[in-house]
This record gives structure tokens, sequence and C-alpha cells, in this order.
């Protein structure tokens, strides 16, 4: 049931975001991305469609020699308190030993979009070779890694400091939180509706997790995933097939651990960016993903689209002078969206009654189809780079 990662490189445009968030705070000038967004209502539709981008995928050869693949076409949304609106559509053909992602990436905000620059992207991951080829566009350049990645290049060695004094003992949060509730439950909503031309049913896939301090007040934390699945027949099921068969052979390569239960839906940057709450606040807790994982079986068939909003509010430790001071162990929201932002401090927090994380997903056309051999390798007239 596992779904393709997006192959978007988020990572390089986090710092434009960062750096036009420290110009929205350390300058008398308005917030260019416009403030938070709302909330969806439960069971909500994905967001409005996107804007026309310049950029668009690519066609997928067929020429001889080929071989039948799984071919998945995709959109998806992220937005949030302190995010602009991205979006992006998604290529993906896969194979038992070998995958490429191509993808372009829209920004709603005007100023973003100048920063963001050329927002193709292109990666081919070959088991058969134990290779990454991750290809610029613009520059019509690629790189070429392990599985594992490019080792990071040394850097220069600093002359040696004197450390501080550590402390004996590390000091306990003056404001600690105790769990209280932890559940993730769901449901068979029993609505059925079409999508891309598949028969789906709807599973809602709610989390509810509250932290109380010492003076009882408390932290709530709720996601909400909305699933739209079809029956796992024909060509779903063959797709599934080969994406299960890809997946796991990746797994075994790169000797990857266990996946979070949630992981099988969200892709890794949606992931990323929940990774403290997910760490912090009972997720990475073996009984707990034990228990989820069971609960989660009650989901039937391949998601073919869904929406997911998490959202939370609560005053526990809000009167406590040392948790002005980050003397607390409730982690802020810049940490729980840090799996975006990168170590970048948000301007302003998420406001009130607004989600702190939105994504929307969709699959737009799924098919296995030949696909030429060489659609897996760099594309041609691209020039590798160390």
């Amino acid at each position: 049931m596992n779904l393709p990662q997006h192959a978007t490189r988020l990572a390089p445009l986090a710092a434009a975001l960062a750096a036009l968030l420290a110009l929205t705070a350390c300058a008398n000038v308005p917030n260019p991305f416009g403030g938070a967004a709302a909330a969806a209502p439960a069971g909500a539709e994905a967001p409005a469609a996107a804007p026309a981008v310049a950029a668009t995928l690519p066609e997928v050869p067929t020429a001889a020699p080929a071989a039948r693949t799984a071919v998945l076409n995709s959109t998806y949304a992220i937005d949030g308190a302190i995010m602009p609106v991205m979006r992006g559509q998604q290529l993906t053909e896969t194979r038992a030993d070998m995958r490429r992602n191509d993808g372009v990436l829209s920004f709603d905000n005007r100023l973003l979009r100048s920063f963001a620059g050329d927002t193709r992207s292109s990666d081919i991951t070959r088991l058969d070779r134990k290779l990454v080829w991750t290809q610029n566009i613009a520059k019509k350049t690629y790189t070429e890694c392990p599985l594992t990645g490019c080792p990071r290049a040394a850097q220069p060695q600093q002359p040696d400091k004197p450390k501080p004094e550590q402390p004996a003992r590390p000091s306990e949060p003056s404001c600690p939180l105790v769990l209280k509730k932890n559940d993730l439950k769901v449901l068979a909503t029993g609505e059925r509706k079409a999508i891309s031309a598949f028969n789906s049913e709807r599973f809602q896939i709610n989390w509810v997790m509250e932290l109380e301090d010492p003076q009882g007040r408390r932290n709530s934390n709720r996601v909400q995933l909305d699933l739209w699945t079809t029956p796992e027949v024909g060509a779903v099921k063959e797709v599934q097939a080969i994406t299960q068969a890809f997946q796991a052979r990746h797994a075994a390569a790169v000797s990857a651990g266990g996946e979070h239960p949630l992981g099988k839906y969200l892709p890794k940057e949606v992931m990323g960016s929940m990774g403290a709450l997910l760490r912090n606040l009972g997720g990475s807790n073996a009984k707990t993903m034990a228990a989820w994982g069971n609960e989660l079986k009650k989901v039937r068939g391949y998601p073919m689209a869904m929406t997911l909003s998490w959202t939370a509010d609560g005053n526990a430790c809000g009167d406590d002078a040392s948790a002005a001071r980050g003397n607390t162990s409730a982690p802020s929201v810049g940490s729980l969206l840090g799996g975006l932002m990168g170590d970048s401090k948000p301007a302003g927090g998420a406001a009130a009654g607004g989600a702190l994380l939105s994504y929307s997903y969709e699959v737009k056309t799924l098919d296995v189809k030949a696909v030429s051999d060489g659609w897996f390798m760099p594309d041609a007239g691209f020039q590798r780079t160390p």
C-alpha cells in the first residue's frame, strides 16, 4: 500500500524560505506569505486546482528495448500556518530493481517563485547498479551517488577551543508534560466516489494526542488523514506488486529499519515535518507503533487520494516563566515543523485555529506499460558533475 516518495528538491528551497522569513522578521515589511492558512473542515475535499505552471512533466518513451513498468502520475499540495502554498506534479516509473521520479513544483506566492527558479527535478534509483543519479534539468548535469547517499565533503578543521564545563547532570525541565491521551483510530465511512475513473471508498484516520502540565493545563494535537482507496485488482494490483517489490529490495539494500505506520501513506517531506511530533509525543514507542499498525490494517485498498490536516491548541506551560526561556519538555511549533524548514526559526508561530500542516495528494493516472530501458539512465546530453 506504500506510495512513491516525492522527488521534489525541497531542501534547497528551505534556504529561500529562511531568507524571506528573516527579511520579514528584521525589516518593517509585510509577510510575503500572507499569514496562516485556515484549517480544512473534516472530510473537506483537496485544495482547488493549482494555477498552471510553466514547466511540465516529460513524456515517457516507449521505444524498444522496453519492459513492463508501473507508471503513476500524481499531484500534491503542501500548506500550513507558516508555510507558503506548494503544489507539485509527480511522474514515477517503477520496476522491481529501478525507479525514476520526475517532478515539477509551483508556488502561489510570486516572490517565492522568483527565488525558487527552475523547480523541475529528476532522480533515478538503480538497485541493480547500487546507484542514484540526481539530475539538474536546468543545467543539464547529473550527480552519481551510492544508494545510501554521497559522502559529505570534509569540513576544514577549526582550531581547538576550550569547551565549557558541562553540568554533571542535565537539568530537568521546570514544566514537565505528561502524556494523557494518545489514540489513533480508523473509521470506514462507507462513502464512495470515482477518482480518476477508479471506484474508491473513504477511510478516515484520526490521531489525538494530549499532554498535561503540573497545573492541569493541556496541549492537544490532532491529525486527521482522509484516504480514498480503490480495490487492488487489475492494473492497480500489478502496480502495487511492482511497487512493493521495489520498496522491499530498496529497504534491504540500504539496511533501512522498520517504517513508521503512517509512512505507508505520507511522503518523506511530510513525515519529516512531523518527525518531532512522532518522536517526542509517543509515536516512536514500539508498543504504540505495533498498536497503530494493527489499527491501520482496517484500511483496505490502494490509496488514490488523501488529505491530511494537523492542528494543535492548548496552553500547557503557557504561564510558566521558565517556559519562555525554553526550559520545558514541550517542543515548539518551530521544532515540530523543522523537517521542512531545516534549522531556521520561523518569524512567528501558528495562528490560532490554523493548521500547522496541510497535505493533499491525488493519483491522476495509473497503468502498467512498456517503458524504454534508456529512460532509467541519465538523459542524453547531460554531463556528470562531481
